[in-house]
């Protein structure tokens, strides 16, 4: 009988003790699997340079019990896309929980459907310093081509309009008239008060690419001896290249940043091997720029040399580009 109430005693105990690691088990289980990581965008697809939302979010943060120990860094290029903007991380809090949110403005030059992920965040214990991984799902984004050639019918059939009746102009021919006479007096009335010296703009000869031209090939005459010169003679070429980029497209290149500058030129850089080439220029200008980095003499020649042949495509597609618009205003 003893030894039957010994027994039961023993079993009771290894059941409280049982149960007490299940419950704490069931506790820590629960604790690590409340957070929940996720990577969304706001489309899946997008036309070559047209720009997508992709957003980070970490919710159900116990900051009490753990901490972000590390959050995604996401660099400049990411699998065939460019991010153009990124926003600081975003936390809410609810009921003593965190959720954090990061949004990235991305685009794409190079069609193909792309994956981005899978993002790994890091979550450490506080008290134990354990750190725990944890990954969101991979999203992909499809880049299109832009391709109007195929657009038969680019501006639509419209009826035909009838004609109305004519409109007596007489009255209104002489009162613009009387108003331009008048406008011309007090223009003369103000000059002989007062003379007014303007600056005549120069006059520009050739077409910009034949201008951009003779000023890289004005920078082959110089020596490159000291690091002051190699700096200017790169300076010298990025600010060449943007008044051509401001002639040719009539954009204010000189005060975009470079990510700017190729989404503006995306549509005439649809070439992957001449957009990588008209970007390594541009980045080692910027380091040249910035005293990271001193090329030798017959490397900046020979980059000058590329920017040319790079001017000469570019204008090559623009020109085409504008042969083809006037072509289709011409038809219809």
């Amino acid at each position: 009988m003893k030894k039957n109430f010994k027994f039961q005693i023993s079993n009771f105990k290894f059941l409280k003790v049982t149960c007490l690691l299940t419950f704490i088990f069931c506790f820590s289980l629960s604790h690590v699997s409340a957070q929940s990581v996720s990577a969304s965008l706001d489309r899946d697809k997008i036309l070559l340079g047209e720009q997508v939302t992709l957003q980070l979010n970490l919710t159900n943060l116990n900051t009490a019990t753990s901490f972000i120990a590390n959050w995604p860094q996401l660099t400049d290029t990411l699998n065939h896309l460019e991010i153009l903007k990124r926003t600081s991380i975003d936390t809410i809090e609810v009921s003593g929980s965190n959720s954090y949110q990061q949004n990235f403005t991305i685009t794409g030059f190079d069609s193909g459907k792309w994956q981005l992920g899978p993002f790994d965040f890091v979550i450490q214990d506080r008290t134990s310093g354990k750190q725990i991984k944890i990954s969101s799902p991979a999203v992909y984004l499809t880049v299109l081509p832009v391709d109007v050639s195929a657009l038969k019918n680019y501006h639509p059939i419209k009826d035909i309009i009838e004609v109305e009746k004519s409109f007596n102009w007489m009255p209104v021919i002489i009162a613009a008239a009387i108003i331009i006479v008048a406008v011309i007096i007090i223009i003369l009335l103000k000059k002989r008060k007062k003379k007014i010296i303007e600056s005549s703009k120069p006059v520009l000869y050739g077409t910009p690419l034949e201008r951009a031209t003779e000023k890289l090939q004005q920078l082959s005459l110089q020596y490159l001896n000291t690091n002051s010169e190699i700096k200017k003679f790169h300076s010298d070429i990025d600010i060449i290249c943007r008044q051509y980029f401001e002639e040719i497209m009539h954009v204010k290149a000189m005060q975009a940043t470079m990510s700017e500058l190729f989404s503006l030129m995306s549509v005439y850089m649809q070439d992957a091997e001449l957009r990588a080439k008209v970007r390594d220029i541009f980045d080692l200008n910027a380091s040249v720029k910035f005293a990271k980095y001193f090329p030798a003499e017959t490397e900046s020649k020979k980059i000058l040399k590329e920017v040319i042949a790079s001017l000469q495509k570019i204008d090559l597609v623009i020109q085409q580009a504008k042969g083809n618009v006037d072509r289709m205003v011409s038809k219809y």
